[in-house]
């Protein structure tokens, strides 16, 4: 095998360009001290005719340096591609995000990793095939993604039963009729190129399906490659996309949502922060307001900041609750007087259905605070001005029970199922314009499932929500 280059190609070629106008840089300068000796001027610009090409050429050298680098990356990428032996291993390290050119390569990285992923499949299912394995239905039975063989017709021969439980058929149906039929039959409707793609000549297509409108509706990647290379038997590959593409939506809407979260207050913070220096005629009073929408507004990204915090650790699974005696009545007290200013705000009733004594209970107090105010908060913000809210608590021997009922704007019943969700916000624009990130339910989900309790939430539009805690005593 060859030794590896001393120098990548592309930077030995810019460095070579760079030392030619080096040189150049240095015949000019020899000229120019000829010049000044010529004049008897020498010793006066010296200093200025050393210094400066050098300093000239040392920033040329740093700029250069960083043009070439992310470029250097992708040529030694390409480099490890090519000495890769086996090229169902193919893989292409994916490179930190600097501009549109990084994004592109990012994205054929990808997608070289859902071929080779392919492929790999294709290559053990052919061995398998070709060697006459008894394992061979034991490999499609356990494989993840559907997979279906079929014939030079299209006509299914064997499919696993994730394949049948994508394409929505049982296995009397599947068998025997033909691949495009049965994605004409299911995904037909929404996909007008649908056709283009199953009538392809090519030995390999690979494309993806929308069941509907909205991603919820179920999004599928097809993929057909050839078993054999007489062209007789084809597989064809079928992944469900869904989560994938609902997790890519709400990361994005989440970008925007952050987006806005930190620039809004940092921009109101710098209005009334020069307001206050530069106006001379600011009376005490108009000073204290200022000071409070400052302090607001530090507040809000005080709160932000936590929720990303949060979300690190729930990303990383690694969550923790520290539980230990907690004084319930006191907690509750808490939560209640830090919600209580934004329900007073909005001119919202709300009402308090407490306990006359507290049982002993062993939590997280930090996050359980956090969880109640969150589902409050929530309340508070959804409700509109005028309505009601209810904060009930309750207990028995073994269980205790927090409620939180409002009368706000409600969530259908398509959205109720992914509440919980990361960074998932409702599609109803009266949601969305109030700013929110979506973390704070999917945070209240982790801290009661590692207290060993449950939250439930049910709801009806346009009349109001109820999210309802048990946590075992």
């Amino acid at each position: 095998m060859q030794g590896k280059p001393a120098f990548p190609t592309l930077v030995r070629r810019l460095i070579s360009e760079y030392l030619l106008i080096g040189l150049a840089g240095i015949l000019c300068l020899l000229v120019f001290a000829l010049h000044l000796a010529y004049r008897g001027q020498f010793t006066e610009f010296v200093a200025l005719t050393t210094v400066l090409p050098i300093i000239v050429l040392l920033a040329g050298g740093f700029l250069l340096r960083r043009t070439v680098a992310f470029a250097t990356e992708i040529e030694q990428e390409l480099v490890t591609v090519s000495r890769q032996v086996d090229h169902h291993q193919t893989t292409i390290r994916q490179l930190p995000i600097g501009g549109e050119a990084a994004d592109g390569w990012n994205r054929i990285s990808q997608r070289l990793s859902q071929i080779a992923s392919i492929d790999r499949l294709v290559h053990r299912l052919s061995q398998t095939s070709e060697s006459g394995g008894q394992n061979s239905e034991r490999v499609l039975n356990a494989l993840p993604d559907g997979i279906a063989i079929a014939d030079r017709t299209s006509s299914i021969q064997q499919i696993n039963p994730a394949g049948l439980a994508i394409l929505k058929l049982s296995s009397d149906e599947a068998t025997g009729k033909r691949v495009s039929e049965v994605l004409v039959q299911n995904f037909g409707a929404d996909n007008p190129h649908l056709h283009d793609h199953l009538e392809s000549s090519a030995r390999r297509i690979a494309f993806e399906l929308h069941a509907g409108k909205n991603l919820t509706d179920g999004v599928l990647r097809v993929s057909r490659s050839q078993l054999d290379r007489s062209g007789e038997q084809t597989i064809w590959c079928f992944r469900d996309l869904t989560p994938q593409k609902l997790a890519e939506e709400a990361r994005n809407q989440f970008v925007l949502t952050a987006t806005h979260e930190l620039r809004t207050p940092l921009t109101n913070i710098r209005a009334l922060a020069e307001t206050l220096a530069f106006e001379d005629d600011i009376d005490i009073e108009e000073q204290k307001r200022f000071c409070n929408h400052i302090n607001a507004e530090a507040t809000r990204l005080a709160r932000f900041v936590d929720e990303l915090l949060d979300l690190s650790q729930l990303e990383a699974g690694a969550l923790q609750v520290t539980v230990s005696d907690v004084d319930l009545e006191r907690l509750v007290s808490e939560v209640i007087e830090h919600v209580r200013p934004e329900l007073q705000h909005k001119n919202i009733q709300f009402e308090t259905i407490l306990p006359a004594k507290y049982p002993k209970a062993k939590l997280d107090k930090d996050k359980i605070t956090g969880s109640l105010v969150n589902l409050l908060g929530n309340a508070a913000k959804y409700t509109p001005d005028g309505g009601r809210v209810q904060f009930k608590v309750e207990f028995d021997s073994d269980l205790l029970m927090f409620e939180v009922e409002d009368s706000g704007y409600g969530i259908s019943a398509e959205e109720l199922p992914r509440v919980f969700e990361k960074f998932y916000r409702s599609d109803d624009q009266r949601v969305r314009s109030v700013s929110g990130s979506g973390l704070g339910l999917a945070f209240t989900f982790e801290v009661i499932r590692k207290h060993g309790g449950q939250i439930a939430a049910s709801s009806e539009l346009d009349k109001g929500s109820r999210f309802t805690i048990h946590l075992p005593l």
